[in-house]
């Protein structure tokens, strides 16, 4: 995650101790994927991300969910390493619930439409924050076939939870995200149950 503009953000330490879990395995997906986001907020704070980890797996011609992450192997298996210290570790986790699938001349595109929700991960020094939010998606090919991509543009995000020293700098922040992945059902598990325990770890916000 990488600030465009003269602002920073400024977390404090913090050693978070994820649960500790032994089915953990490496995830790495190389090679005629891709995946980057862009959120800014009103104020002109901007940040920059690039995937080089993405994967996805569906359930219907309707319903997939992608996730795609800039942390290496490394730091994605150390969050399921017991008294890990996380203060040097910093990046971002996307993950996108494509809920219907829209038809080109059938499916309504209208400013306030949502096809898929987002829950977009950020840890800054161990800190963790989680930012909610939905907007419209109309996938690059058909969800079941092996291989999707897409991009969501201008969506709104909201900080829903965090740890006590996240400090959020994002003023009524929106979100543009394109990807394109494979389908790897294994590693969008082990994707999914990282956010879930990240999100474990933080407590929703006022």
């Amino acid at each position: 995650m990488t600030p465009q503009n003269r602002k920073s953000v400024a977390i404090a330490s913090f050693c978070l101790a994820l649960p500790f879990l032994t089915a953990c395995s490496t995830i790495g997906l190389t090679g005629g994927s891709s995946g980057s986001s862009t959120t800014t907020d009103s104020d002109g704070l901007t940040y920059v991300a690039d995937y080089p980890t993405r994967a996805y797996q569906f359930a219907d011609k309707n319903t997939a969910d992608v996730y795609l992450t800039d942390l290496t192997d490394a730091e994605l298996s150390a969050f399921f390493t017991e008294s890990r210290d996380w203060s040097q570790i910093s990046g971002t986790i996307a993950q996108i619930h494509l809920f219907l699938n829209p038809k080109p001349g059938s499916t309504p595109i209208e400013p306030t439409a949502a096809s898929a929700s987002i829950r977009w991960v950020v840890i800054t020094q161990g800190e963790i924050g989680i930012y909610d939010g939905a907007g419209f998606m109309l996938p690059g090919r058909r969800v079941a076939k092996g291989y999707i991509s897409g991009s969501i543009r201008n969506a709104p995000l909201r900080l829903t939870r965090s740890t006590p020293g996240f400090s959020d700098p994002l003023i009524t922040p929106e979100i543009d995200i394109k990807f394109a992945t494979k389908l790897d059902e294994q590693s969008a598990d082990e994707l999914a149950s990282r956010v879930q325990a990240l999100a474990a770890k933080a407590t929703p916000t006022k």
